[in-house]
């Protein structure tokens, strides 16, 4: 604190004089003044000075700068192609080893996902879904458009916490996820739950509430990162994780209803999940061929788990962010009896039902086509 680091363009070992960063170029964009941070934000620093070849800072508030560490300049529109040749060469690679997710970083406009896509298009694995990373105000402003285009978003919380303003991160969240169930997109909350667990074997009691928080805020997926990638408690942690987790769901009050039903399949998962809750439904069962059915019924968050019966593992793969539903491979069957047979079937196998449970069993049949439209539900007693 209080000394002088230059940036330089140069790609050297970083030391207390001077580091380089991965994009050189973005040393073009600062100016004298600009204020840098380092490592989500917790370490500070001012450009006092500008070269062709290096900007030299003064450090404001100091730290230990490790290895490939996030670098921040909050309110400088930085001049960084969204999908660098390196974005480029990990998204094929991705295509071409059966990546199920591609996560986004700092999306802000549907162009940025629309990019992606192409690229997806042109490697034949349109399938392959998007989650879209919210981390700067400008994601915040374009929120909808993004999440039309994508498949889920992730309120990525350490570049978010640092490029607005730190108070308003709760509130973004919640409408975020609002926002995601009300379009029945995955909603992910990412970033320092349990950040302490880096370095301890137990929680605070702040991340505690604030995993649970999450949970009752009705996102769904929680995510770790630098507890589980170089902490020195990752099986702990991920323990931690889904305790809290259980027990928030144990409280969860549903009240959310779904703003929009545009079709047979959305307002079937809408009677589904009020079903579920009059008639004490132990599991509802899901015969999906491409996810669709077993999405909209998560999006509603009935109060028991969905069994998706999948008849491809791309499919069953593609659920598993989706909120409490577990997935089977089963076989095509051609009938509608056929699907609730096997739907019973796989329900008393992965869920141990005893006689007099209940279970409801939605899905879709078709005489003329293997493509299903969800077109009815059944409550059978075993």
């Amino acid at each position: 604190e209080g000394k002088t680091i230059k940036i330089v363009k140069e790609d050297v070992l970083g030391n207390n004089e001077r580091f380089s960063v991965n994009y050189p170029k973005v040393l073009d964009d600062l100016k004298v003044k600009d204020v840098i941070l380092l490592e989500n934000g917790l370490m500070k620093m001012e450009v006092i000075e500008k070269n062709e070849d290096f900007v030299n800072c003064k450090i404001i508030s100091g730290g230990v700068l490790g290895n490939k560490k996030s670098l921040n300049v909050p309110n400088v529109k930085l001049n960084i192609p969204f999908i660098s040749s390196i974005d480029y060469e990990d998204i094929v690679y991705a295509c071409q080893n059966k990546a199920d997710f591609i996560a986004l970083s700092f999306v802000s406009s549907k162009e940025d996902v629309l990019s992606v896509r192409k690229i997806l298009k042109e490697q034949n694995r349109e399938e392959i879904k998007l989650i879209s990373k919210i981390e700067s105000m400008t994601g915040i402003d374009n929120i909808d458009e993004i999440i039309d285009e994508s498949d889920g978003i992730m309120v990525a919380r350490g570049d978010l916490g640092v490029e607005v303003k730190m108070t308003k991160l709760p509130i973004y969240q919640k409408i975020i996820i609002e926002k995601c169930r009300e379009k029945g997109k995955i909603c992910v909350v990412a970033t320092e739950m349990l950040e302490s667990m880096k370095k301890n074997l137990r929680p605070t009691r702040a991340e505690v509430s604030d995993v649970a928080n999450a949970v009752l805020d009705g996102t769904d997926a929680v995510m770790l990162s630098g507890e589980t990638t170089s902490g020195k408690y990752p099986i702990e942690t991920v323990k931690y994780m889904a305790d809290i987790c259980a027990e928030a769901e144990k409280y969860y009050d549903n009240s959310f209803k779904n703003k929009v039903k545009t079709g047979v399949t959305e307002t079937i998962a809408a009677s589904v999940v009020e079903s579920s809750k009059v008639f004490d439904i132990k599991v509802v069962v899901a015969s999906t061929i491409s996810g669709y059915t077993a999405r909209g019924i998560s999006n509603l968050k009935p109060d028991c788990y969905i069994l998706a019966t999948c008849t491809t593992k791309e499919v069953a793969r593609s659920l598993s962010l989706n909120y409490g539903v577990i997935t089977t491979i089963v076989p095509f069957v051609k009938t509608t009896d056929d699907i609730i047979k096997l739907a019973r079937k796989e329900a008393i196998r992965v869920f141990g039902l005893k006689e007099k449970d209940k279970v409801l069993i939605t899905g879709g049949f078709s005489k003329n086509t293997e493509k299903r439209i969800t077109n009815f539900m059944k409550i059978e007693e075993i």
